[in-house]
């Protein structure tokens, strides 16, 4: 699943602002509200479960240091989704055991939140419960949970520190993305699925343990499933050459985000799937060797790597989504092979070496300032001396049109006019050949049955020669010849008879 981070953030936060302008006030055990009026302590606004518990529904302080566990002797044992959206005066929180389940966004933008202790009963951990904490430096998930929500932990600059239990059989996608200051990992025994860009920008990982966890294996600084088919993370230390083993088919998102040492990548045959910012921010990746069988790159998948210059994709290539090659900023030259179907929004954006790409025919889709397009100022400039080679009719002429960028057509029809007439040109060569033979044939023909016929007369003369030579020298001669023929016939018979007589004296002995 593809999501801009930024652009989610602002949209929750928008939707779902909460004003923590209150003063604080110690809570009172009696809450107040009649009617329809929210049930309040002062300090949270409360809502009555079908179970007959409370929900903490919002934070209406400014400053909050702990939750409560009981309210009019009832027990609190949720806090809703939003309850503590943006409340920047919170440093830290200590949530009571009595509490079992958080909900989404529970505590997205809690920026000064340094520290949470969570319930030892906790059940359920919404999606981007602790969302863009940006303070928040550790964390330690109790065995009641099961899993990581998406997006849970995402955008916490500064968590350090991952405690993760056994009981872990999932990891969402995004739930870490850009924990940047994580430098070790240790996965949970009972993980078996880790969701995409799960890990993706952890600007410090050294180490990811996977030591009990059996279904993966950490080898070469990269972590893969048991069975070798994925690459989920690198270790930022990965450098030079990287070649990524036979087998693998699918480079998970935002795998080698972040590695900024890697020099070239040789992918294996095996390679189908690079996911979304599967190589963002390597900024010294010079070469990427793609290899036949590759069918998509993904969201952002080389963005921001500066040091990359050329690329030649192969022609099992169909897709390059948005942010694919953007902002790479020495790019000059990008060949595209026949087969290539869609290139994404922006795919190309600020690559501002490139200046001259050929569009193939088989190109169907050119979304929004996919090439020729850069930001300066934050305002969208087109990239000078920019222009495409495209076919006349295709999607490449007609996104140049579009966007008013220079360019030269080829004319399909005309390539097809070429083609048929050098086509039918080869067949009349090959039939004028052919009749070329056919006459020499017949004009061959009666010369070699004239010298058969001489040859055989010759040789009937030679044979009527031998016969009236042998009538000349006469019958005597013959008879002589033919008694020589007896005796010889004679003398072998004899030889035979001996050779008999001693094999049967041997077999007799």
């Amino acid at each position: 699943m593809r999501i801009d981070i930024k652009k989610a953030a602002a949209f929750i936060a928008a939707g779902l602002m909460t004003l923590c302008s209150m003063p604080f006030s110690a809570a009172a055990d009696n809450l107040q509200g009649a009617g329809d009026d929210p049930l309040t302590d002062g300090s949270f606004v409360y809502e009555l479960q079908d179970d007959n518990t409370y929900k903490i529904k919002q934070c209406t302080a400014t400053i909050v240091d702990s939750v409560p566990s009981m309210r009019n002797g009832t027990a609190v044992t949720a806090i809703g989704e939003g309850a503590f959206l943006n409340c920047t005066g919170i440093s830290q929180l200590t949530i009571p055991d009595s509490i079992t389940s958080i909900d989404a966004r529970a505590f997205y933008g809690c920026t000064s939140l340094k520290s949470v202790t969570l319930p030892k009963k906790l059940k359920t951990l919404g999606e981007y419960a602790f969302f863009s904490c940006s303070s928040l430096e550790s964390v330690k998930l109790p065995d009641t949970l099961t899993e990581v929500s998406p997006f849970t932990f995402a955008l916490c600059d500064n968590l350090q520190d991952v405690e993760l239990p056994d009981t872990i059989t999932s990891i969402g996608e995004y739930a870490f993305y850009q924990c940047g200051m994580i430098e070790s990992f240790r996965l949970p025994a009972s993980l078996t699925e880790i969701g995409d860009n799960a890990m993706g920008c952890w600007f410090s990982v050294k180490d990811i343990d996977a030591s009990a966890a059996a279904n993966f294996i950490y080898e070469n600084d990269m972590l893969m499933d048991s069975g070798k088919h994925s690459v989920y993370r690198a270790s930022t230390d990965i450098s030079g050459d990287v070649v990524i083993p036979d087998g693998i088919n699918t480079v998970k998102g935002g795998a080698f985000s972040t590695c900024a040492d890697i020099t070239n990548v040789f992918l294996p045959s095996s390679l189908v799937y690079i996911d979304d910012e599967a190589f963002r921010n390597c900024s010294s990746i010079q070469k990427v060797d793609f290899t036949d069988g590759l069918k998509s790159i993904g969201f952002g998948s080389f963005m921001f790597d500066m040091a990359l210059e050329s690329v030649d994709l192969p022609a099992s290539l169909e897709k390059i989504d948005q942010y694919g090659f953007a902002y790479c900023m020495k790019l000059n030259r990008v060949i595209f092979t026949e087969g290539i179907k869609t290139i994404g929004k922006e795919a190309f954006l600020a690559c501002e070496e490139l200046k001259q790409v050929n569009i193939p025919k088989s190109v169907t889709q050119i979304d929004e300032d996919a090439f020729g397009f850069t930001y300066e100022n934050e305002q969208r400039q087109a990239v000078e001396g920019f222009s495409m080679s495209v076919f006349s009719g295709s999607a490449g002429e007609k996104y140049a049109k579009a966007q008013s960028i220079k360019y030269d057509a080829k004319d399909v029809n005309i390539a097809k006019i070429a083609f048929i007439t050098a086509m039918i040109g080869i067949v009349i060569i090959v039939i004028v050949f052919a009749l070329v033979l056919m006459k020499r044939s017949k004009k061959s023909a009666p010369a070699n049955a004239r010298k058969a016929a001489k040859a055989a007369a010759q040789k009937a003369k030679e044979e009527a020669e031998e016969k009236e030579y042998k009538k000349i020298i006469g019958d005597d001669e013959a008879d002589e010849e033919e008694d020589e023929a007896d005796e010889e016939e004679d003398e072998e018979d004899s030889d035979e008879d001996e050779e008999s007589d001693d094999e049967s004296d041997e077999d007799n002995e």
